[in-house]
């Protein structure tokens, strides 16, 4: 549970460094770009540690490419265009209730109104 904890953390830390944030002002701001980076990270690293099952509850959502932006924020670091960085970071709100559901399921319980 502890991934979908960090992953809920992430997303919710993104979404307050971009609340008020314009895209020209973020693409600007290399600081909140590394920051926003960061956490998609985490968010990509975290959905790793994710069960089978846990990615199965939700085939929508696109796992295997969050894995994958981890490795291109890694290894590609120097060909990441805000832009990119910008649009993946303002889909993470659309994760924030599929992990809480998930959270919820492991502790056996139902999920609170986001």
């Amino acid at each position: 549970m502890a991934a979908l904890v960090d992953m809920l953390e992430a997303v919710d830390h993104v979404d307050e460094m971009l609340a008020g944030l314009s895209r020209q002002a973020f693409e600007e701001d290399r600081t909140t770009q590394r920051a926003v980076e960061r956490c998609l990270e985490i968010v990509s690293e975290a959905s790793r540690r994710l069960t089978a099952e846990q990615r199965r509850q939700d085939p929508d959502v696109p796992w295997r490419s969050m894995a994958d932006m981890g490795n291109v924020l890694r290894h590609e670091y120097h060909r990441v265009a805000a832009s990119v960085v910008w649009s993946t970071a303002r889909s993470l709100g659309d994760l924030r209730p599929v992990l809480l559901r998930l959270i919820a399921d492991a502790r056996g319980a139902r999920p609170t109104a986001p």
